[in-house]
């Protein structure tokens, strides 16, 4: 649990961040700060060393955005922020090029068939509504 100052004009907020490995981390940082500077913050070796673009960061329920600063979020003193760690991400265009080959073989042969091969169009019929000599 380690602290972190930065050294401007702004109002420090101290805060913890709980990770997925339910480590807590005490971080002081200002107002002024933004998401993704926490961000690299917790990038450290220091503390997660999960980079910053695989890093969630929620609070009172809202997914933190980068751009904005601790001080939209209206972060209370020693109140949580839940980091969460999401997937690495694949470039690989396979898996586009196989889902868009697989969106045929999805659908039906049947679909634009008609009424002769519903087996319940009889059902349907004006007769099974009281109507019986239409």
């Amino acid at each position: 649990m380690a602290d972190n100052t930065e050294g401007s004009g702004d109002a420090q907020i101290t805060f913890k961040v709980k990770t997925g490995g339910d480590k807590i981390h005490t971080i002081t940082m200002s107002e002024g700060a933004t998401v993704i500077e926490l961000k690299t913050t917790l990038a450290g070796e220091a503390y997660e060393n999960v980079p910053a673009e695989r890093q969630r960061l929620i609070y009172s329920g809202r997914v933190m955005k980068n751009d904005d600063t601790l001080a939209t979020y209206k972060i209370k003193p020693n109140n949580t922020i839940h980091m969460v760690k999401s997937a690495a991400s694949n470039p690989t265009p396979q898996p586009a090029n196989a889902s868009s080959n697989a969106a045929p073989a999805a659908v039906p042969s049947n679909m634009g068939a008609g009424v002769g091969s519903n087996p319940l169009a009889g059902l349907t019929g004006a007769r099974y509504a009281g109507h019986v000599n239409l």
